[in-house]
């Protein structure tokens, strides 16, 4: 029997094994780094150094080979203990292959939604192009890769936790175009509180907010993000949310739409 798509792979989120719906109780850090890194990959021999320098960032001690053994041993008799195949952890030369495909893994399921989600908003077809990112951001059950130690894996996690922004930033903007403008603010609001200098988040803030009638609460915002743009980095507003705030001011939607 075919090992792929007998095990999935989550990383959106604390890393976890599952087998039919069936947890797959893998403990340690290292075992977790293993299949993180594995699973970044999927379907793919990922060499030994390339293992190592991920889970010890770049300066393995001198057992890590065997570490990498015994890691890979605990992974096989944890898939046994789920009833998966020890098989879907496979043994090469000069590394390891985690037998799943990328459709196996959430990281890769939440992608292709955001790939869709991002053509139909293109296209204009905004309620299809929200069902796909709202498929999408469910992937997502917290920060990813939650737990991890490793600086090299942490660097990986944050640029996903980084897709997951842009993803909700464009849920917002679809709320906006849909006229869900409550809904867009509390996106927003949440991501800046998160992401305080991305001056394109004042940007839909300031349109979801006039489309609403808050005139106010849209020059709020942007004097807001300048504030906060020249105390911590020591800038001023870009032209992307100057020329949104002359929007405001001269009461041109399309021009602000266009911001």
């Amino acid at each position: 029997m075919n090992a792929i798509g007998i095990v999935k792979v989550r990383l959106l989120g604390p890393v976890a094994l599952v087998h039919d719906r069936t947890p797959v109780l893998v403990r340690g850090q290292r075992q977790v780094r293993f299949i993180a890194a594995l699973a970044l990959r999927p379907g793919q021999v990922v060499s030994k150094e390339t293992l190592m320098a991920e889970s010890w960032d770049g300066a393995p001690p001198r057992t890590a080979s065997g570490q990498l053994q015994t890691s890979a041993w605990r992974i096989r008799q944890a898939l046994q203990q789920a009833g998966a195949p020890p098989r879907a952890l496979a043994s090469h030369g000069f590394g390891y292959r985690l037998l799943t495909a990328p459709s196996d893994v959430d990281v890769f399921q939440a992608r292709e939604a955001v790939r869709n989600a991002r053509k139909l908003f293109g296209r204009r077809e905004y309620e299809s192009a929200a069902r796909e990112l709202d498929v999408a951001l469910e992937w997502w059950r917290g920060p990813a890769l939650a737990g991890i130690s490793s600086g090299r894996l942490r660097h990986r996690a944050e640029a996903l936790d980084a897709e997951r922004v842009a993803a909700v930033e464009l849920r917002a903007l679809i709320d906006v175009e849909l006229g869900g403008f409550d809904s867009a603010v509390e996106r927003l609001t949440e991501l800046i509180e998160q992401e305080p200098l991305r001056e394109d988040l004042y940007v839909g803030l300031i349109r979801a907010y006039y489309s609403m009638g808050r005139q106010a609460d849209a020059l709020h915002t942007f004097h807001r993000a300048g504030r906060l743009l020249r105390e911590q980095i020591g800038v001023a507003p870009g032209e992307r949310l100057r020329r949104a705030m002359q929007a405001v001011l001269r009461q041109d939607a399309r021009a602000l739409k266009e911001a």
